[in-house]
């Protein structure tokens, strides 16, 4: 048997680097966090934070459980960072990459034959065919057209603004939740469901998501409007100087959503002790247990399920009001500024307009979520997809001269840590100096070796 491709690549990859230890990875861990913490004074909250931590590391053997340590900082630490210095200086100098880099959990993308996945290019094509339908509004209105003809542009356009607003009601309100909590999405929230797209990238998860979810529910408001509004067409001019005023109030109602989602999760934070049921399958409950170990990420995941509810049950209000207010106001149209219907900047050109500016806002985000729908970045969202296993070590590959010059500067100061800590000095890292590179042998199975070993001897 020949060594298979994914052995030979991996074996190079290994070759001529340096090969650390567990304990030695948590002493470079520590002393990555001692010199974000030298950027503070010892009576800032966020130093005694990061000497809190560094205390658990210090008694810690496990690289596992020393980077579960490290990554509930991380989380505590972007709380309370009110101007995220020490955040941005951590990230600044790869701590995140050294950190994130190698996921710890293996990803689970759902097939494309999935619904999430049939949904998801069905609201895209449903964007473009919106955009034909305003193109056709424009050339029957300012056109000379048959009143038929007018009549069922009319309804169309009315149908396709229906639909562009409906979907810009999703993707606001998905991208909102998916900066509450990632992991509702990314992990999927329903039993069936796994990751939707690889990406931990929360801008391109919420537009795909907010596209998907809201499909169903939008086409079926679509068909509504179109109907009613194409036979209103035949009699009386449609009032379409409302449809920027329902285009403006959807997105809002995201607003209003992100308001009570937050309102929920203070609330769960109050009444709940713990928060043991989390998770729809068992790929949701062990992303969550490392994503969200805290109360406060895992109430925010609870409180977008009550998001989607406030979302599901006002958005259908204001929609029929927007029907009934579209018909009545048409039938009454006798009654009204004659201005309102027959100018065409008022009925045709701004409505258009809000129209046009919603489908390329659309159009765009859906260029940037398949242009990013495999972006990983370096954060305890990042899932493997690539690989079969985890890579249970830190990422160290392009930190190293970092490591080596903050590893010689704290070796050569006053330790100014507590007694129970680790002490920063030159025995305790002199592996960072020291350590030869590992030369990576192939891995040869030993049958392979064998028969090659004794040819060469031979020779």
């Amino acid at each position: 048997m020949s060594t298979s491709e994914s052995e030979l690549r991996k074996s190079m990859q290994q070759y001529g680097k340096q090969a650390f230890s567990e304990t030695e990875q948590i002493k470079i861990l520590n002393l990555l966090l001692e010199d974000a913490k030298k950027q503070l004074s010892r009576e800032h909250e966020i130093y005694q934070l990061i000497e809190n931590y560094q205390l658990k590391l210090s008694n810690e053997i496990n690289l596992n459980q020393a980077i579960q340590f490290v990554n509930k900082f991380i989380i505590e630490l972007e709380s309370k960072d009110k101007d995220s210095s020490t955040v941005n200086y951590l990230k600044q100098h790869g701590f995140y990459r050294i950190l994130y880099r190698h996921p710890k959990l293996l990803g689970q993308e759902l097939p494309q034959d999935d619904i999430l996945h049939k949904l998801l290019r069905s609201g895209f094509i449903g964007v473009g065919i919106s955009a034909v339908m305003i193109l056709l509004f424009i050339s029957t209105a300012f056109f000379t057209a048959p009143l038929w003809l007018t009549a069922i542009t009319t309804g169309l356009f009315v149908g396709a603004s229906t639909y562009l607003s409906g979907i810009l009601y999703g993707v606001v309100n998905d991208i909102f939740a998916t900066h509450a909590n990632l992991p509702y999405f990314l992990l999927g929230h329903q039993s069936q469901q796994t990751s939707l797209l690889r990406t931990n990238d929360k801008v391109a998860q919420g537009i795909a998501w907010g596209v998907a979810a809201t499909f169903g529910p939008v086409i079926i408001a679509t068909l509504i409007f179109t109907v009613a509004a194409t036979i209103t067409a035949f009699f009386v001019p449609i009032a379409t100087f409302l449809l920027p005023v329902m285009m403006i109030a959807m997105p809002l109602i995201a607003v209003g959503a992100e308001f009570y989602a937050r309102k929920k999760a203070r609330e769960y934070l109050d009444t709940e002790g713990n928060f043991y049921w989390i998770g729809s399958n068992d790929y949701q409950r062990r992303g969550l247990n490392y994503m969200c170990p805290t109360n406060e990420e895992r109430a925010a995941w609870y409180a977008n399920s009550d998001r989607n509810l406030f979302g599901f049950t006002k958005v259908p209000l204001i929609g029929l009001g927007a029907l009934i207010g579209l018909v009545v106001l048409s039938g009454i149209s006798m009654f009204l500024p004659p201005v309102l219907f027959i100018s065409p900047v008022i009925a045709i050109a701004i409505p258009a307009a809000f129209s046009a500016v919603t489908c390329a806002t659309l159009i765009a985000g859906g260029i940037y979520m398949q242009v990013n729908r495999n972006k990983q970045l370096d954060d305890r969202y990042r899932l493997e997809f690539e690989r079969d296993e985890i890579v249970p070590d830190l990422y160290l590959d392009e930190d190293m001269e970092y490591i080596r010059k903050i590893a010689k500067i704290y070796a050569q100061n006053e330790p100014t840590v507590e007694p129970k800590q680790e002490v920063i000095n030159t025995e305790n890292y002199s592996f960072l100096f020291d350590k030869k590179p590992k030369q990576a042998m192939p891995n040869i199975k030993q049958e392979e070796f064998e028969p090659a070993r004794l040819s060469q001897a031979g020779a």
